[in-house]
């Protein structure tokens, strides 16, 4: 008899102690789980923030190749225009039609200017006074 409860002790003693490892592989499985859906959610959450960019890049993409051609347009444009006067006065080395500030002689300034200059298309200097206010 004495044999037999030493036995029926040790089961019991045995079935805590694999009751108590269930347990808490149960509680490590969930937590597995707990991470595994936060992991597939944050996975979810990034190929969505991936589609995003990769529209952003596409748009930018697409308003970098409208600025470029315009760019373009412009170098063309002011490749067009050339300096063409080359005569000794205040419009040498200036593009025709393009006005600055400037003295009543033509030279640049930028600080408190009298007049506002353009070359005309025969490299003749026209000066109009600034009118104060």
């Amino acid at each position: 008899m004495e044999k037999r409860k030493l036995i029926v002790v040790s089961l019991i003693v045995f079935l805590i102690i694999i009751g108590i490892v269930a347990i808490v592989e149960f509680k490590n499985i969930s937590d597995l789980k707990n991470r595994n859906n936060q992991l597939e959610e944050d996975r979810a959450q990034l190929s969505k923030d991936k589609e995003g960019l990769m529209v952003e890049r596409d748009q930018l993409n697409s308003e970098n190749q409208v600025l470029t051609s315009k760019m373009k347009m412009m170098e063309e444009d002011v490749n067009q225009i050339y300096r063409s006067c080359m005569t000794q006065n205040a419009c040498k080395g200036r593009y025709p039609g393009i006005r600055w500030n400037c003295n009543n002689v033509g030279d640049t300034t930028d600080v408190n200017p009298s007049h506002i200059c353009v070359c005309d298309s025969s490299c003749n200097l026209n000066a109009t006074e600034i009118k104060k206010s």
